[in-house]
């Protein structure tokens, strides 16, 4: 069975590249659209994956400034690579204590992630329900921690939950440069 190659583009960036220096990979993977970045042979981390590093055991939230894996997944959900940024955020998800604020937030944006594949496959009901769940864990990472990962959650919240409205009506909001970008900010805490 052949796949059939979609070209898929981010609008231009508006947010920051917090590591410049690492190239983005060649396509943004979207389910059905192009070959699977690590199972299939033609995909863009095929032959990387069998050396892809563990999932971290534990990290400091304090040092996110200095975490390529969060710092990665930023650029890469920025430039709309919304299946690459889960994989980048899912190895620093699992080292975390499942109800603390980091795994949350990062539970939260691997969610909205998931969300965002979902519109651009037109499956309104379960970006609906991925949006929701992930909005929700936001929620309870921001009554522990307003700032957090370089966020500040309550904006990070907002813009989202304005983005996200047309889900409501069960209408996929466009996939262009309405999405909100994650803006880290020296403020953002640990």
């Amino acid at each position: 069975m052949s796949h059939v190659t979609a070209e898929v583009l981010a609008p231009r960036l508006r947010a920051p590249r917090y590591l410049p220096g690492r190239a983005l990979p060649p396509y943004q993977y979207v389910p059905g659209a192009n070959p699977h970045p690590v199972r299939d042979p033609r995909g863009h981390s095929y032959a990387r994956s069998s050396s892809a590093p563990p999932p971290h055991d534990s990290w400091d939230p304090a040092d996110w400034r200095e975490s390529v894996d969060w710092l990665w997944g930023v650029d890469l959900f920025n430039a709309f690579y919304f299946w690459e940024a889960h994989e980048a955020w899912e190895r620093l998800w699992v080292g975390q204590p499942r109800s603390s604020a980091p795994a949350l937030v990062l539970q939260g944006l691997i969610q909205l992630t998931a969300a965002l594949l979902k519109i651009r496959g037109n499956a309104v009901a379960a970006a609906r329900r991925l949006s929701l769940a992930g909005l929700e864990k936001l929620t309870r990472a921001a009554a522990m921690r307003r700032r957090l990962l370089g966020l500040n959650l309550d904006r990070t919240i907002a813009d989202f939950r304005s983005y996200l409205r047309p889900l409501e009506e069960r209408i996929a909001p466009p996939v262009d440069e309405s999405v909100p970008m994650l803006v880290l900010s020296s403020e953002g805490g640990a």
